[in-house]
């Protein structure tokens, strides 16, 4: 009996491997960007939805507001934040509306997207976290392949960094959002539908593009906008271009401690299985059926001398089984090396970071399951009803009056 389970085993490996190739070799940035003099670039505006961004959005505005770009505004959408967020961005400024209130069928941070376009002017929209830092030349780069690429939206990740050991945590997540997203040949041909994948930490649509969408309030109530925005875009054939790895923008996403990491991951990834392809999600399963095997079955071989696959002896039998080990930490460690912080040794030690992922996995999918509701910042949302296109609210908020407490402008 041994036998059929090893053999399973080094099925379930290779299944893995093939299509994690699959994936990278089809997963290769492609520029298509556009060359345009200064006068030809179009106006963007910058909308950055905030609530209790203090300790964030310095670094931010630091950086958006010193892009090398001709013509630009940046507006600061904030949902009410009791600290100095508001105080801080108006020192810079930029156009800040401060609204506090949430319609019912509304993520925070999709309202307050769909706040800022009402105020927004230019002709190319980006949406952007507090928590990120933009380098000067990454809007010029991300226009010109906007344009470039004739798409209705361009996303990519902003480069991880990693300080407390919880927040080498997310490469794992990410790298299973990487397994059920598809490979970027597919994720950013319009045509296919099965593969997509978006960053809400940069959004950058084209105006008539985002309109075409119908904006946030298409997905007003899914836990994911980024990914929801993403399948939207490709079931409506407008074209989606999706990068990673480029450093162009940066950001640090749970400095505050692991109780922050854990409530956004149990939020997202409810949101992501009911908004990703089923079967692509199928092979990410395979992979983390591979992560409990993988050190079962080494220290099995060790220590009980067996499993140790019975064509081969008790040594080349542990010899397999640490290298399959390797290979596993091996695969997240290139993976996501040029995408964030990852220090070789967390990969070594992938069983510890993957349990505590695990746990976070379990219980969003028994919030999801039992139609539990799920906290950001104070904020409660329903798991129910989250997927893409189902639309909670038919409110019409084109139009609605957004009352705010303080308000500057300036346009660069």
């Amino acid at each position: 009996m041994h036998w059929v389970i090893e053999s399973l085993y080094l099925f379930l490996v290779i299944v893995c491997f093939v299509y994690f190739f699959v994936l990278v070799q089809n997963s290769r940035n492609g520029w298509q960007l556009l060359e345009l003099k200064d006068d030809e670039l179009p106006t963007v505006s910058i909308i950055v939805p905030t609530l209790e961004e203090e300790n964030n959005i310095r670094k931010c505005l630091d950086s958006v507001t010193k892009l090398d770009y001709p013509s630009y505004e940046v507006i600061v959408v904030d949902g009410g934040s009791k600290d100095k967020t508001v105080e801080i961005a108006e020192s810079y400024g930029v156009k800040v509306i401060v609204d506090a209130n949430l319609p019912t069928g509304w993520i925070g941070k999709s309202y307050g997207c769909h706040v800022g376009y009402t105020y927004a002017s230019g002709e190319v929209i980006l949406f952007t976290d507090a928590d990120t830092k933009h380098k000067p030349e990454s809007l010029r780069i991300t226009v010109s392949q906007l344009l470039g690429a004739d798409v209705a939206l361009f996303s990519m990740l902003p480069y991880l960094e990693a300080v407390r050991f919880y927040e080498y945590f997310p490469s794992y997540l990410y790298f299973l959002s990487f397994l059920c997203g598809g490979p970027r040949e597919d994720v950013n041909n319009r045509y296919n539908k099965d593969s997509f994948i978006a960053s809400g930490q940069y959004m950058l649509f084209t105006r008539d593009g985002y309109d075409a969408l119908g904006g946030h309030t298409a997905i007003s109530s899914s836990l994911v906008e980024d990914v929801a925005l993403a399948k939207l875009t490709k079931e409506k054939e407008l074209g989606l271009s999706y990068f990673d790895g480029t450093r162009l923008v940066q950001t640090r996403m749970y400095p505050d401690g692991f109780g922050q990491y854990f409530r956004a991951f149990r939020r997202a990834i409810w949101g992501g299985i009911v908004t990703l392809t089923p079967w692509r999600i199928f092979f990410m399963i395979l992979w983390l059926v591979y992560f409990v095997l993988a050190p079962t079955f080494m220290i099995t071989s060790i220590i009980n001398r067996g499993p140790y696959f019975i064509w081969f002896n008790y040594t080349i039998g542990i010899f397999i089984n640490t290298g399959l080990y390797l290979a596993y930490a091996a695969t997240i460690y290139f993976y996501w090396r040029k995408k964030g912080d990852l220090k070789w040794y967390i990969a070594l030690f992938f069983p510890i970071t993957q349990i505590i992922n695990f746990v976070v996995i379990g219980v969003a999918i028994y919030f999801g399951l039992r139609g539990k509701r799920v906290s950001w910042k104070g904020r409660y949302y329903s798991t129910q009803g989250t997927e893409t296109l189902k639309q909670q609210s038919k409110v019409d908020l084109s139009e609605k009056k957004i009352p705010h407490s303080k308000r500057t402008e300036t346009i660069k």
